[in-house]
């Protein structure tokens, strides 16, 4: 919905679709300075001409029914020849043909249609050398080059254009968003009211008219006052269609149009659009106070400085999307890189909340995780976070951005948070989570100068059956609230690459969370949570090739639980299972913290100390037997009475051995004995190195 169209009366917005439904591209006449010709191209014979061709031409008779080489001398079979061209649907010069009895010479241009050929004719004037055009071409493409910002472009281009035709004005109106047009540009004799940084509305260019700019890059009305000459006959007769006459430079103007440049008081008028990415981005608009013809090669200079201007605009908006795309690509990087190391994704973004701010230029943010709602910045209540989180999910906006810079128009309850929340963009990331990121722009306050009251558009005029435009252009201010400053596309597109990457980031973390967990499953033991004996095996190997490296000693202690298959008979599995829990934390509790400890069988752990003398492998070991027997787990079957260990201990100094095998033989071997010992105590092995028990 458009800025003005937003505040005006609903039936108001009826004016616009009348203009819309004009048929202004079929016309069924021209501007009577020229002659319009439709021509059979296989056999040369004139199809439909308009009313004022025999007398313009000074052609005896009609000329529907004669060919074009007996009314104007050559046939389009040798205008073309002589050319060298092909024709298209775009009007095409083909130079000059006459002079006929009055002694006037024609320019000539031509373009296919269905139907025919149609060929236009107008006076010539005195042309200039093509070395004189090229030379100002030249000179203005220097000067507009050599500008330092689009500006400054601009205002040399409206300069040009001037001095080409001779108009009282010329401006450049750049439509908007909304579809209205401001005056960026603007040069003019003194006496006129000035229209720089006026807007005018919507209704101004239907959209019909703005689709025909896009299609004639140039249009011409010398004389406003014009009196039209009708084709005849009014339908085609090949197509039995009125004459599509979208492409013709001769085409006569719809009578709302020549009312509204009436009503600004002028007498002549000429357009060049301004295409970036083959849409309408503005045009170049010349008034003049009385009428004044435009030679045709005036005409081509300025599409020339009309396609300068549209290449500098372009690149001038390039280059700013290219340092935005940069500026966002580096912060949105910042974020993904800072989510990547917080576990937590919906926490890591409610710390990051300040930095996400960044992501996109905003007053404020807000993030909204399961039950958890955080703002930083100027953001609205987190009653109203809530409400609007509730109502887009609602609207299941889904991975898309919602965008709009007038929320209160889609979500009335935001008229209360304008001042905070007039501008929203927003997105639902993908996950589990629900996580929503809500970036807010604060209310912008604008005092807009319109030429003319906006509201009072185009009426219907009953005495008449007519559209008539509004009659005064004079300023006309307007203080516009509840809207923010718009979204920009490369910011709603920065928000949505956001999306994806961090639903990346969060695939990312729950593969590598799944690795760690398989891992831990492949190296831990899933009851205790000890090491397991694939685990521990690894863990030896390496352990034993540092030992070897650096000569430093390495201890293990191997224990079992005693009578602990007559404790699982006594009191069963589930009651064992528990047992072997409680064993584990003690001896998890009672190792140091550079030692493995693992459940290598089924009630047998091991304890694997680097860095350790035998002395020290002891001490640990009857830390641990302790720690066991002070659990008092009773058992019945035990000579004890309660669950007791057998340790067996033993060290080695790397590579005084041949492999690691000697040194869990040998803990092994003191395992055994401190069982025929008694049981519940702590045997120790050998040193292996200075004997390895053999």
């Amino acid at each position: 919905m458009s800025l003005w169209a937003s505040v005006m009366p609903i039936g108001k917005l009826l004016d616009v679709r009348a203009c819309d439904r004009e048929p202004i591209h079929i016309p069924g006449s021209i501007q009577p300075h020229g002659v319009l010709l439709v021509v059979d191209q296989t056999n040369d014979l004139i199809l439909q001409a308009t009313a004022n061709s025999a007398r313009l031409i000074a052609f005896d008779g009609s000329v529907i029914g004669q060919t074009l080489e007996k009314v104007v001398g050559v046939s389009l079979t040798a205008l073309l020849q002589r050319a060298e061209i092909v024709l298209l649907r775009e009007p095409t010069f083909l130079g000059t043909v006459g002079p006929f009895g009055g002694g006037e010479e024609f320019t000539i241009t031509a373009h296919r249609v269905d139907g025919g050929t149609i060929v236009e004719l107008e006076p010539a004037a005195r042309p200039e050398t093509a070395t004189r055009i090229f030379a100002k071409i030249r000179s203005i493409t220097e000067h507009m080059d050599a500008a330092s910002d689009l500006l400054e472009t601009c205002a040399i281009a409206v300069r040009e254009v001037r001095q080409i035709t001779g108009y009282d004005r010329v401006l450049i109106y750049q439509f908007l968003w909304d579809s209205s047009g401001a005056v960026i540009s603007e040069e003019k004799e003194e006496r006129l009211q000035s229209f720089l940084n006026h807007r005018f509305p919507e209704a101004d260019i239907p959209k019909q008219a703005r689709d025909l700019y896009r299609r004639n890059v140039i249009r011409v009305i010398p004389d406003v006052s014009y009196i039209p000459s009708p084709v005849l006959p009014a339908l085609s007769p090949v197509t039995n269609q009125p004459l599509d006459m979208s492409n013709c430079v001769l085409r006569s103007v719809s009578p709302v149009h020549i009312r509204y440049l009436m009503n600004m008081r002028v007498g002549a008028s000429m357009s060049v659009s301004l295409l970036v990415h083959d849409k309408l981005w503005g045009l170049i608009a010349c008034h003049n106070t009385t009428k004044r013809p435009v030679t045709c090669e005036a005409r081509e200079t300025c599409r020339h400085v009309g396609q300068i201007l549209s290449h500098q605009i372009r690149a001038s908006e390039e280059t700013d999307g290219y340092r935005l795309a940069h500026e966002f690509a580096r912060n949105r990087a910042k974020i993904t890189n800072a989510l990547i190391d917080i576990e937590d994704l919906g926490d890591a973004l409610l710390r990051l909340r300040a930095v996400l701010q960044e992501v996109v230029p905003s007053d404020g943010i807000a993030i909204c995780c399961k039950d958890t709602v955080a703002t930083a910045g100027n953001a609205p209540a987190e009653s109203f976070v809530r409400q609007l989180a509730t109502w887009l999910r609602d609207r299941a906006i889904g991975v898309e951005p919602f965008a709009t810079d007038c929320l209160s128009i889609e979500f009335p309850e935001a008229e209360a948070f304008a001042s905070e929340a007039s501008g929203l963009l927003a997105i639902i990331l993908p996950g589990d989570d629900a996580l929503m990121l809500m970036w807010f722009r604060v209310e912008q306050v604008e005092e807009i100068n319109w030429a003319g009251n906006p509201h009072k558009g185009v009426e219907q005029v009953a005495s008449r059956n007519a559209l008539d435009p509004r009659q005064s252009f004079a300023t006309w201010k307007e203080t516009v609230r509840g809207r923010s400053r718009p979204w920009q596309a490369a910011e709603i597109e920065t928000v949505r690459e956001f999306g994806p990457r961090v639903a990346f980031v969060i695939q990312q973390k729950r593969v590598r969370q799944l690795n760690i967990r398989l891992a831990e499953l492949a190296s831990t033991d899933s009851l205790t949570g000890l090491a397991n004996r694939r685990s521990f095996d690894e863990h030896l190997q390496r352990e034993w090739a540092r030992a070897d490296r650096t000569q430093r000693p390495l201890a293990l202690i191997i224990l079992d639980l005693d009578f602990f298959k007559q404790y699982n008979d006594q009191y069963g599995h589930v009651a064992g299972d528990e047992c072997l829990k409680l064993v584990a934390r003690a001896l998890q509790e009672g190792r140091r913290a550079t030692d493995l400890a693992a459940r290598i069988g089924g009630e047998e752990f091991s304890l694997l100390l680097t860095d350790t003398e035998i002395e020290g492998a002891m001490s640990v070991a009857e830390t641990v037997r302790d720690r066991i027997e002070r659990l008092q787990l009773p058992h019945v079957k035990s000579p004890m009475g309660v669950v007791t260990a057998s340790f067996g201990a033993a060290a080695a100094t790397a590579g005084r051995t041949q492999t690691t095998e000697d040194l869990v033989r040998a803990a092994d071997r003191a395992l055994y004995e401190a069982k025929r010992q008694g049981r519940n105590r702590v045997v120790q092995g050998p040193t292996l190195g200075e004997d390895c028990g053999r």
